[in-house]
């Protein structure tokens, strides 16, 4: 079993300050340390967001392995809700929007490396705060569900999950919500994976009993048949939001706005409609 890849990568991006990633990478950028406050205290200034536009570009870190919140299409290009989404942010700040393919558990290293602007790859606060409880998050701009998998017609519920043993994407969401099962009193043997993929995988050969993943996910996989079914109850919903270095309030804040124009004008609903219907 694999211990869970967000604090890993914490320390090893504090040890190091390296990436490897799974695709191209921006150029390194300078990162503001420390809070708002902190900056103003020694004198500094946020300028992020000013150094955003003054650039043109806003670089995104994603990973590309999660349809439909981001994907690699037969182009070679990164789609998904995530990448729509970034791009409309980007108009409204004025600048162009450039995705960097990252490994899912090399994102807050690179964040904090300086090689993107921002993660928009389906992680949740939580996920965010566990690594570095200083980074920024922006407002939740999606609420999805954790879901059970299984081939095993008596796993109908997370209760019937008590003993088995239960996949998901190692320092995701996922894994969260099983490890929230022991607060329910339900015991099951967790099975960390690099990717859900690896998970579905291995639920397919039957070498675990079921796996817990984003429904968005379950529902693109399950529609191959395989005789796996979606419990109907989910375990949870888990809320997703971009994450920003610390001290970048001014980004953060534009982002906010941006988020809340697009809302407002309809935008984002067309967006949802387009990849969630």
């Amino acid at each position: 079993m694999r211990n869970k890849v967000l604090a890993v990568v914490l320390g090893v991006a504090m040890a190091a300050a390296l990436l490897t990633g799974c695709g191209s990478k921006g150029e390194p950028k300078e990162e503001t340390a420390g809070t708002e406050e902190e900056a103003d205290e020694a004198g500094g200034e946020d300028t992020s967001l000013e150094d955003i536009q003054g650039a043109g570009v806003m670089t995104v870190g994603m990973c590309p392995e999660y349809p439909p919140f981001e994907s690699i299409n037969a182009s070679g290009d990164i789609e998904g809700f995530d990448a729509d989404l970034a791009n409309e942010i980007g108009k409204i700040l004025g600048v162009e929007v450039e995705f960097v393919n990252t490994p899912y558990e090399g994102l807050i290293a690179g964040l904090m490396n300086g090689d993107f602007d921002i993660i928009m790859s389906g992680m949740s606060p939580e996920e965010a705060d566990e690594a570095d409880k200083t980074l920024n998050v922006t407002e939740n701009y999606y609420s999805v569900a954790e879901v059970i998998l299984s081939k095993d017609d008596s796993i109908q519920s997370k209760e019937d999950l008590e003993g088995k043993t239960v996949g998901s994407h190692s320092g995701s969401t996922s894994e969260y919500a099983v490890d929230s099962l022991a607060d329910e009193d339900i015991h099951v043997t967790s099975a960390p994976y690099n990717r859900h993929s690896e998970a579905f995988a291995d639920l397919q050969n039957g070498n675990i009993d079921a796996q817990v993943v984003e429904e968005t996910w379950a529902k693109e996989k399950v529609a191959d048949g395989d005789g796996i079914h979606i419990c109907e109850e989910p375990i949870n919903s888990i809320n997703v939001a971009g994450v920003i270095g610390s001290g970048r309030d001014s980004f953060r804040d534009a982002f906010n706005d941006a988020l809340k124009q697009l809302k407002d004008d309809g935008t984002y609903d067309e967006i949802v409609e387009k990849w969630f219907s």
